[in-house]
Parts: structure tokens; sequence; C-alpha cells
């Protein structure tokens, strides 16, 4: 999952975070829990698959803990602070460790699980989006932007950037593409200002909303 667009119109300034690496614990992980209900609380993706807004952002607050929780063992977390507040996170994934180990599949299946939980109906629908994002997904040596995100209230001020800087600069030095999937067309625009380009559109449930997996190839 990816970065969302901003609501509404945001001040045109660039902020400067402090960014640190690491995994999230205690406090800062539920800050960044929390920044991922804002930031996809009405994403369309999740929007489709959870009517109430309710149970919505309790699924979506189970999903991206999993994530922080059992991929930053194999990736690299970036977590963007204001006045000491997590106000955006990257997970990058490094080369070569992509399909993730079964371990790690498990334990993520198992925060899915739960985040489906009273509604294990939209499961199946879910898969099938799922499952076509796989498949597009390159086997060969990549950066793998797994998750961006920033708080809906310091959206489009430079902090997405600062948190795909250092990792883009890495494959233009190591002559190694990047790539991510998004789930909201506006983005699609706001990646190509850092080189992503649409390598493929995902609608395996016709009723369901489009995914794109993009492509970034390293910069001379």
């Amino acid at each position: 999952m990816d970065l969302p667009v901003a609501p509404r119109a945001r001040r045109s300034v660039t902020l400067s975070p402090a960014v640190r690496e690491g995994t999230l614990r205690g406090d800062a992980l539920e800050q960044a829990v929390d920044v991922a209900v804002g930031a996809f609380g009405e994403d369309p993706f999740f929007s489709y698959l959870f009517d109430d807004p309710a149970r919505r952002h309790v699924a979506v607050a189970r999903l991206h803990r999993a994530v922080l929780v059992h991929l930053a063992q194999i990736g690299i977390v970036r977590t963007a602070y204001l006045d000491d507040r997590v106000v955006g996170v990257a997970l990058w994934v490094p080369p070569g460790k992509w399909p993730y180990p079964m371990s790690v599949q498990l334990r993520q299946a198992a925060g899915a699980m739960r985040a489906f939980l009273p509604n294990l109906g939209s499961l199946p629908r879910a898969g099938r989006i799922l499952r076509s994002v796989e498949l597009a997904h390159p086997k060969r040596p990549q950066w793998y932007l797994q998750l961006l995100m920033v708080d809906p209230t310091v959206q489009r001020q430079g902090i997405g950037g600062i948190l795909q800087a250092s990792t883009l600069e890495l494959c233009d030095a190591e002559g190694l593409p990047a790539w991510l999937e998004t789930q909201k067309e506006d983005n699609l625009a706001y990646y190509a200002r850092f080189g992503f380009e649409v390598a493929k559109e995902h609608r395996p449930v016709p009723d369901g909303p489009p995914m794109w997996s993009l492509s970034r190839d390293p910069r001379g």
C-alpha cells in the first residue's frame, strides 16, 4: 500500500521532519497505526471491502500493525517525526527479500485474518485483487516500496519525497529498479515525479476498484 492523496489543498511548503530508521515499537508503533487509519480510512480499496467506516478503521489498523511488526523484520522502516510525533512511514523491502519467507507470510496472514473479522465475506474479493498484484510483481533484484503513508494533516508538503529519497538514490547508484503498488489514480501523477511509470493496471474484480503496479528504472 502507499501514500494516499490529500483530501484538500495544503500549504505549498516543504517540511523538514526528523527521519529515523528502525523497527517501530510502543507509542511510536501506535502513532504509526493512527497515521495509517487517517491515511487509508477512506481509501477506495478498503472502502470497497468494508462498508462500515468503524469496522474499516479497525481493519486498517490491524492490517498495518501486522505489516509494521512482521515485514519490518526483513525490510527497512523509515519514520518521519515532527515534534516527536510520527507523521509518515516508509517500508522498503531490499533486493532479494521478496517473495517473503513463509514464516513472515504466515504471521502477516494471521494479522490479516484478524483484520477481516467479522467481514470474512470480503476476504475472497481482497484475495483476488491482491493475487493479481502479486502475479505482476517481478522476481528481479529491485527495491520494493511496500508501504508509504503520511498523516493527512501534513500531506503534499514533501514528507513522502523525503521518505523515498535515500532509497531512490541508492537505486540509481546500484543500477536497480524500484517497484510499488497504488490504489488511487491520482497517485500516478505523484509517483511520476519520482520516475515511476505504470507497469500494469489490475481489475480482477469487475465491481471492485482498480489497482496499479508502478516501476521505476534507475537514473544515470
